[in-house]
């Protein structure tokens, strides 16, 4: 597939499907100069979209798909391995607190605007009983 179709069916620039890929979150195949995605990187481009619109940056997205992608049961780790697993850990943890106390302001939020609705609800029928009168 082609640039300009990814393009197309993520809503993205081509600039930032290139972006990604200068940064290594990307990585089509490259034939004859030009690069090839498949599905696979739409996907990964549909996790990047909903991993910004709830607030990671490009390095941590960067960190956890590196981290998915990388990641062997099975394999015994070093010393700095556990390090670096501990210190991404952290990272994911903030963000969960962070999206956590997210939630707690949209759950507050929803309440103003339905008391806002109810209140302008109320109002409009006022209007209307006044106005029928």
């Amino acid at each position: 597939m082609k640039i300009s179709e990814v393009a197309s069916c993520t809503g993205l620039s081509k600039d930032t499907i290139r972006y990604y890929e200068k940064v290594g979150l990307l990585h089509p195949k490259a034939e004859k100069h030009h690069r090839d995605y498949n599905e696979q990187d739409i996907e990964i481009i549909e996790v990047i979209v909903k991993l910004k619109d709830t607030g990671f940056s490009l390095k941590e997205i960067k960190m956890l798909l590196d981290w998915s992608k990388d990641t062997d049961e099975n394999q015994k780790m070093t010393k700095d391995e556990i390090q670096n697993l501990k210190q991404i850990r952290e990272v994911f943890r903030n963000k969960q607190q962070q999206m956590i106390q997210k939630e707690e302001q949209i759950k507050e939020i929803k309440q103003v605007l339905l008391r806002a609705d109810n209140k302008i609800e109320y109002l409009l029928k006022e209007n209307k009983r006044i106005n029928i009168q």
